[in-house]
C-alpha cells in the first residue's frame, strides 16, 4: 500500500496467472470496502468485473500458462470514485472497442463465454484501455454517486 503526493490512497495485489489465484480477489476487495466505506451493491459490481477481466487475461492473454503475473491496483482518485488499474504482459487485447455478443433473451440461448464485456460495461462507471510497451493496462472504474440513485 502506497500513498501518492494528493493523500489518494494505492492498494495493489500481484497475482499468479492461475484461476486458483481469482479467490483471492473477493476477500481484497472486502478489505477495500470496509476501508473506504464502498456499498455492498458496488463491491458486487467489482468483483464481477475484476472476475471477467482477470479470468479473460489468464484463459486467453496468457492461455492458461500458470507462469505469468498481473497486478491490480486500487486507488480512491476523487471522493467517491474508485479505481482498478489491471496491467498484464499478455498480447495486446482492448476490451472496450471489443464488440459484445448479442444479448440472451432465453435460457435456450445462454452458452458460456462471450458475456463478460457487456457485463463490464453494464457494472463498471468508467472502462479505458491503454496498451503498454510489454502488455496491457485496463482501468475499472467506480462511482458511489450512480450508486446512491440505483439505491435512492
Amino acid at each position: 500500500m502506497t500513498v501518492d503526493g494528493k493523500d489518494t490512497m494505492h492498494e495493489r495485489l500481484i497475482l499468479q496467472s492461475r484461476m486458483s489465484n481469482l479467490a483471492k480477489v473477493p476477500p481484497w476487495i472486502e478489505g477495500l470496502a470496509a476501508r473506504h466505506a464502498i456499498p455492498d451493491d458496488m463491491q458486487f459490481a467489482m468483483n464481477l468485473c475484476l472476475e471477467e477481466a482477470l479470468s479473460n487475461i489468464i484463459r486467453h492473454g496468457y492461455s492458461s500458462e500458470p507462469d505469468h503475473s498481473f497486478t491490480i491496483q486500487f486507488s480512491s482518485p476523487q471522493e467517491n470514485y474508485f479505481v482498478f488499474v489491471v496491467e498484464d504482459d499478455a498480447p495486446p487485447f482492448n476490451p472496450v472497442d471489443s464488440p459484445e455478443l448479442p444479448a440472451v433473451s432465453s435460457l435456450d440461448e445462454t452458452h458460456v463465454g462471450g458475456q463478460g464485456i457487456r457485463l463490464m460495461r453494464q457494472f463498471a462507471d468508467a472502462l479505458e484501455y491503454e496498451p503498454t510497451p510489454t502488455g496491457n493496462r485496463l482501468s475499472i472504474g467506480f462511482s458511489t454517486a450512480k450508486s446512491a440513485i440505483a439505491q435512492g
